[in-house]
């Protein structure tokens, strides 16, 4: 597909800047966007409603992946933030962007994870993944409720998000470089 194929590009192109933070942290970022290129094609071949085993299983694996995909970004954004605090090389709108970022991260990773809310409190978190929900054009997401409101994420719309963060880091880091 040709829509793959560019953002792998993307993938690829904006992960770059990573390098001029940590060396390490590019190879993460571009295993992390092929996966995510593999999960948005390999979700148009899965047959949601089907009772097959295979099929089953095809499904199941795909959520598994796109959940340990969520982690893993997670952990990578925490990380730049994190080196962020120490070096201070990111422009004031792309620190709110990685703030942001990181906060959209944690609402998902928290309840997939560790079913308790973020922080130092350990107690069951009040806000869970209810469902796994499907979407034709963004593809697998969580539904979380709380008791009162609802949310949704999409993994797509989440690779998206840390795609764009990637894109202003890249801009930082080789504006500044130059």
């Amino acid at each position: 597909m040709i829509m793959e194929k560019t953002r792998y590009s993307e993938w690829i192109d904006n992960s770059i800047g990573l390098m001029h933070i940590e060396m390490l942290l590019v190879g993460n970022a571009q295993g992390l966007g092929i996966l995510d290129v593999d999960l948005i094609e390999e979700f148009t071949k899965l047959k949601i409603n089907s009772q097959l085993d295979e099929d089953r299983l095809k499904k199941l694996r795909h959520i598994t992946l796109s959940e340990l995909w969520v982690m893993g970004a997670y952990e990578l954004i925490r990380l730049i933030n994190e080196i962020n605090k120490q070096r201070n090389f990111l422009k004031e709108n792309t620190k709110e962007k990685l703030k942001k970022t990181l906060t959209i991260f944690t609402e998902v990773r928290i309840p997939l994870t560790k079913f308790q809310k973020q922080g130092k409190e350990k107690r069951l978190y009040s806000k869970i993944a209810t469902k796994n929900i499907f979407d034709p054009y963004k593809g697998v997401g969580w539904n979380f409720y709380d008791g009162k409101n609802k949310e949704i994420f999409y993994r797509k719309d989440l690779g998206d998000l840390f795609l764009e963060l990637l894109k202003e880091i890249k801009n930082d880091v080789l504006g500044s470089a130059q």
